[in-house]
């Protein structure tokens, strides 16, 4: 939304609607890059103190495709907790251990008889207290405590084990502490790992920086919002995984939004919403699954995405930049974008009289009145086109003098 977007830096006023953010975001990305490039070529590829910018721009490709295997990708751990490293058959593995106390309340009601002391350690099913013909017994084993009500305390221990490749330097020491998405090894991280472990905005918090750590060096300060405009689109679509009672299929690649309303449907309906999981989609693979077959068309794969589109009996709606381009109608940006108020939605252009379309052909039946009407209507409309045409004739001599 505008608010969302804030100031249009062009205007130094918020942002209006139907502004083709999207592609300003673009320019204002590629752009840099290409100066970047020629000034890297004109220095007879030396590299300056920020790095080599010929170097970085794969790296830019390489988080905006969204690889699935990044270039010296790193080991990230699962979990959080405390290292431990051991060499197991000549191989590094990295134990990650994670340990957390939790207390078990246990409601004792008035009259019942303890049976358990502060401190005692319980096993699992060990009755703690018993009336007169129930008992409680304990749900894990753990250290009994009898400080305002009954608990027992017990350790949840999880661990993972990482096998470290041969050449890779760990980043992480013997008993070092560390949290979820966290490297163990030196790399780049994977943006799908961090998105499957800490979630979408740990994603795009990271894809944001990173994308920076290459322009900033080089004196190119770009707006975060360009970034995060791309990144949005990135993070647009979720995978069903299970479909509920919508009509969606399990594994179906659909719009985060679109997802949320067929839920809401369901749900006021009494039905079994769906369920899913984001996904990170490269800026390739977001423009080939758009709604619109002209527009992802006109990008790539053209025959497989037409035929596709052809045998599922697809229709375009015509709601884009790139496909009103391409058969030619206004384009709905700048002052060709109407807004549709909830009250009142936007129609196609409609005759403005109810008018019957087997009355009007014309053949030798046709009334004499309606075909001089029409050839009336006619000359006055190249009457008008001509003495507008000569008044446009007439203001460019008047600029010639």
């Amino acid at each position: 939304c505008r608010k969302c977007y804030g100031w249009d830096f062009s205007t130094r006023k918020e942002i209006e609607l139907g502004v083709p953010v999207g592609i300003v975001a673009a320019q204002s990305i590629g752009e840099p890059g290409t100066q970047l490039t020629l000034r890297t070529f004109h220095t007879g590829g030396t590299a300056s103190s920020g790095g080599d910018i010929t170097q970085g721009l794969p790296r830019v490709e390489e988080l905006f495709e969204a690889r699935q295997k990044p270039k010296g990708e790193a080991v990230i751990s699962e979990i959080g907790g405390s290292i431990e490293i051991r060499i197991i058959d000549g191989v590094r593995h990295v134990f990650v251990t994670d340990r957390k106390l939790i207390d078990d309340a246990y409601e004792v009601p008035e009259g019942w008889t303890v049976k358990v002391t502060d401190g005692y350690q319980a096993e699992v099913g060990e009755v703690l207290a018993e009336g007169d013909e129930e008992v409680i017994t304990a749900r894990h084993s753990g250290r009994v405590v009898l400080n305002n009500g009954l608990k027992v305390v017990w350790e949840n221990r999880e661990e993972h084990d990482y096998e470290i490749p041969a050449g890779m330097r760990l980043v992480v020491s013997e008993g070092d502490e560390i949290r979820a998405g966290d490297r163990l090894t030196e790399g780049s991280k994977n943006p799908h790992r961090i998105l499957e472990i800490q979630g979408r905005d740990a994603v795009t918090a990271y894809l944001l920086r990173e994308v920076q750590n290459v322009y900033q060096p080089q004196g190119q300060n770009i707006n975060d919002k360009h970034f995060e405009v791309i990144i949005r689109k990135m993070l647009s679509r979720v995978v069903v995984t299970t479909p509920g009672d919508t009509d969606m299929l399990p594994g179906e690649l659909v719009e985060a939004t679109d997802f949320q309303e067929k839920n809401e449907e369901v749900t006021e309906e009494g039905g079994q919403p769906a369920t899913a999981r984001p996904v990170l989609l490269g800026i390739s693979k977001a423009s080939l699954e758009t709604d619109s077959f002209l527009s992802a068309s006109s990008f790539q794969h053209t025959i497989r995405v037409l035929a596709g589109a052809a045998i599922a009996g697809k229709e375009d709606d015509l709601v884009g930049l790139k496909e009103n381009v391409i058969i030619g109608k206004l384009i709905p940006a700048g002052t060709g974008f109407k807004v549709a108020s909830d009250e009142e939605e936007i129609e196609e252009d409609v005759d403005l009289v109810d008018i019957d379309p087997t009355k009007m052909l014309i053949d030798d039946n046709t009334d004499p009145a309606i075909l001089d009407a029409l050839t009336e209507a006619a000359a006055e409309a190249k009457r008008a086109e001509l003495e507008r045409r000569s008044s446009e004739a007439d203001s460019y001599a008047d600029l010639d003098e």
